[in-house]
C-alpha cells in the first residue's frame, strides 16, 4: 500500500508528465485506445473504473458517459484524481472513493452500474483473483457489461538477457507461480525516484485460465477476448524506439509477432 500511495502523489505532480494530464486537460482522451474502440459508445452509461490510480481513465470515461466512479485504495490517488475532476471541470460526472477493491460492496450499491472497467496493470497486485471479480461483478446491473485490458501472462515469461536488446528473448521466469513476487522498486516506470521505506512491491502471477475461470464462476457470459501485439508500455526494452500512429508499443520489424497483451468484455445474465 504504501508503495501505490507514494506513486499516487509522484505521478499526479510528475514534472515530466509521463502520464500525459495536460494533454487530457486540453481535451485529450487518456485511456489506452484499445479501451476505446473496445468499451464502444459510454452515452448514458453509468461507469465503474476500479483500482483508478489518480483518476486520468475514470475522467475520460465521464466526458462521455453519464457519470463515472473511480475507486482506489490510495488516498493519494483518491485526493489527486478528486481535485483533476475539478481542474477539468468533471466533478459533477466524477466522484472518487478511497477503499479496498475487496471491500467495494459496502462502499457503492449493488447492481448500480451499467459497465466496469479496469486496464493495464491492476490485477498482478491481487492475491485473491476471484474475490476481485465476486466482488465487482455484484456491482454491475443485470445487462451490465465488465471490460479488462491486461499485459499477456505469457509475455511476462519472458526477457532479455543481459541487457541484450536484439537476441533472442529468454525464460526468466514460470507461468504457473503459487508464492508473491516481491521487489524493490527504487523507481517507477515512469523513471521517478521512490522515496526509501515505500519501494517494497508485491505481485501475483496469474494465468489465462485464472481470467477465464474467475468470470465464469460469476455465471458471466463472455462477449469477446482479443489476443493484442502492441500494448500501451513497452515490456521490453527493445519495444521502446517502436511506437505506432496510437502510441502502442510493439515489437521490432523482423522480429516473431508474439501476444503482449490480451482484452476481453463479459456480459452479466439478465
Amino acid at each position: 500500500h504504501e508503495n501505490w500511495d507514494q506513486l499516487g502523489e509522484l505521478h499526479y505532480t510528475d514534472p515530466d508528465d509521463w502520464y500525459g494530464v495536460q494533454r487530457f486537460l486540453d481535451g485529450g482522451d487518456a485511456r489506452c485506445p484499445i479501451d476505446i474502440e473496445e468499451m464502444g459508445d459510454l452515452s448514458g452509461k453509468r461507469v465503474l473504473h476500479s483500482q483508478c490510480h489518480f483518476g486520468l481513465d475514470t475522467l475520460s470515461v465521464a466526458r462521455t458517459a453519464q457519470s463515472a466512479v473511480g475507486l482506489d485504495f490510495s488516498e493519494n490517488a483518491v485526493k489527486n484524481a478528486t481535485a483533476l475532476a475539478a481542474r477539468a471541470g468533471l466533478s459533477d460526472k466524477a466522484t472518487f472513493v478511497h477503499a479496498n477493491v475487496h471491500d467495494a460492496g459496502q462502499h457503492l450499491e449493488a447492481e448500480s452500474f451499467d459497465m466496469i472497467y479496469c486496464s493495464w496493470g491492476v490485477t498482478p497486485w491481487l492475491p485473491d483473483l476471484q474475490g476481485w471479480a465476486t466482488t465487482l461483478c455484484k456491482l454491475l446491473k443485470p445487462g451490465g457489461q465488465f471490460y479488462y485490458a491486461e499485459g499477456h501472462p505469457f509475455a511476462w515469461t519472458l526477457d532479455e538477457k543481459d541487457g541484450d536488446h536484439d537476441g533472442p528473448l529468454i525464460n526468466t521466469m514460470g507461468y504457473w507461480i503459487d508464492e508473491a513476487l516481491v521487489e524493490e522498486w527504487t523507481e517507477s516506470y515512469t523513471g521517478i525516484t521512490i522515496p526509501k521505506g515505500a519501494r517494497k512491491a508485491v505481485e501475483f502471477a496469474h494465468t489465462l485460465e485464472d481470467f477465464f475461470t474467475v468470470f465464469l464462476n460469476e455465471g458471466m457470459k463472455l462477449e469477446f477476448f482479443h489476443e493484442h501485439e502492441k500494448i500501451p508500455w513497452p515490456m521490453y526494452t527493445r519495444m521502446a524506439n517502436n511506437r505506432d500512429e496510437n502510441l502502442l508499443y510493439h515489437m521490432p520489424k523482423g522480429k516473431p509477432r508474439m501476444p503482449m497483451g490480451f482484452s476481453f468484455m463479459w456480459t452479466k445474465p439478465e
